[in-house]
């Protein structure tokens, strides 16, 4: 059994060390990354599967099962023992890194829920905007704020000015100076 063990170990931490080296950009699972597309959250039973059918779950999966075989078998733990415990750590600790990764992809970071958000925002340019170019803006919305690509059909806007989004369109923020507040 150990020979199974040491197999499962290996080919578990050389799974996880290419996802390291290579840098895993959330390409493991397989699904759509949100879990939640019936409205049901967490709860969903397809998330479940899809974590359960996921690269990265059994990648952790056959580590956690791997070490922990091994490690009982080399303290003399019966296979009566060792053997179940294994298998359940190996699903519980393969579960939660697909379960996790899952929760941690479901944000965004980069913006809020919809673009109708940043209508009539204040923000400040961070990168100066040019009539027939691309610069960048930050906005306030919600709770975070976002660096969103913005123009302008006006006047170049310098960087530190304060900016009034008036439109969004194809995943730009069109701005124009704020007015002046006393």
């Amino acid at each position: 059994m150990l020979t199974v063990y040491l197999a499962a170990l290996a080919f578990g931490l050389v799974l996880i060390g290419a996802s390291v080296f290579q840098g895993d950009g959330g390409g493991h699972d397989s699904g759509d990354g949100d879990g939640d597309g019936d409205g049901h959250g967490d709860a969903d039973h397809g998330a479940f599967l899809s974590n359960f059918l996921s690269l990265r779950f059994w990648t952790y999966a056959l580590g956690a099962f791997g070490m922990s075989g091994t490690a009982l078998t080399l303290l003399h733990v019966e296979p009566a023992v060792h053997v179940p415990v294994s298998v359940a750590l190996g699903f519980v600790v393969g579960a939660g890194v697909a379960t996790l990764f899952r929760s941690l992809g479901r944000g965004s970071a980069t913006s809020p829920a919809s673009t109708e958000a940043f209508l009539g925002s204040e923000g400040e340019v961070v990168l100066r905007l040019l009539p027939d170019g691309l610069g960048k803006v930050r906005l306030h919305v919600g709770d975070q704020d976002v660096e969103v690509p913005a123009r302008t059909g006006g006047d170049p806007i310098e960087v530190r000015e304060r900016v009034v989004v008036i439109r969004f369109r194809e995943g730009v923020a069109e701005v124009e100076p704020a007015p002046w507040k006393e």
